[in-house]
């Protein structure tokens, strides 16, 4: 009896791993790609596109550092509702600062989510303590998430308005993230930008999930390696 519930609390410790493996392995790469860095390096592709009503790059740059601070932060949410454009002019308007902020409260939900889901994952994988079983969660964890992650791909690669759209429909009001051109946030987050955001993302999600695969596969062949040797060795006696 004992043995099958010994049997079982491992069993959902590697279905906890598994079903928080697309969070974990998507929620992270999120995490990165909201820094300062990727817009600097957004705005410095030879590619990106420039504003149509004559904005200096270095002020978009300006205006859209200070559009990541407001989404994650109190202080920079104040900071931005203030931002003004070079002219004096006020730079967003009430619908711009309506967006921000429900991107803020996603935010605020979904990387404590994040980092809750990676600190179960650990748990959970400290807590089976057998190599070979930690090994067959990471597998399962990696084909499980590698799946989403080639089928978002596809999708996002294929038809990336439309994974757009979808997207901000069910994460936030259908109408409060529908812009005109001339609204800032358009101007200062193209769409080029997201796009290269959604494939930084899916890439390093990608990434990741062939690294714990790997992880995953040498811990079971260290194993079986070990026990080989053990049995090799114990043979003449």
């Amino acid at each position: 009896m004992s043995g099958k519930k010994g049997g079982l609390d491992k069993l959902v410790a590697i279905a906890l791993v598994v079903i928080l493996s697309p969070l974990v392995f998507f929620g992270i790469p999120t995490r990165i790609a909201f820094n300062e860095w990727f817009i600097d390096w957004e705005y410095s592709k030879a590619d990106f596109p420039k504003d149509r009503y004559g904005l200096p790059d270095d002020y978009r740059k300006y205006l859209a550092k200070l559009g990541l601070r407001a989404v994650l932060s109190d202080e920079g949410m104040e900071e931005f509702k203030r931002a003004k454009l070079p002219s004096g002019r006020r730079a967003f308007n009430e619908r711009e600062i309506k967006h921000m902020e429900d991107v803020k409260n996603f935010l605020s939900a979904f990387f404590p989510l994040v980092y809750g889901a990676t600190f179960l994952s650990v748990l959970a994988l400290l807590y089976l303590r057998d190599l070979p079983l930690v090994g067959k969660a990471l597998i399962l964890a990696s084909l499980f998430s590698l799946l989403l992650t080639t089928a978002s791909a596809v999708f996002s690669l294929t038809n990336y308005k439309l994974a757009f759209e979808l997207f901000h429909n069910y994460v936030f009001d259908p109408y409060s993230w529908r812009f005109k051109y001339t609204d800032t946030l358009l101007r200062i987050y193209p769409m080029k930008l997201w796009f290269d955001g959604t494939v930084f993302v899916v890439a390093l999600a990608g990434v990741l999930c062939l690294l714990s695969l790997l992880a995953g596969l040498f811990l079971i062949r260290c194993r079986r390696s070990s026990s080989g040797r053990t049995l090799s060795a114990g043979g003449p006696l």
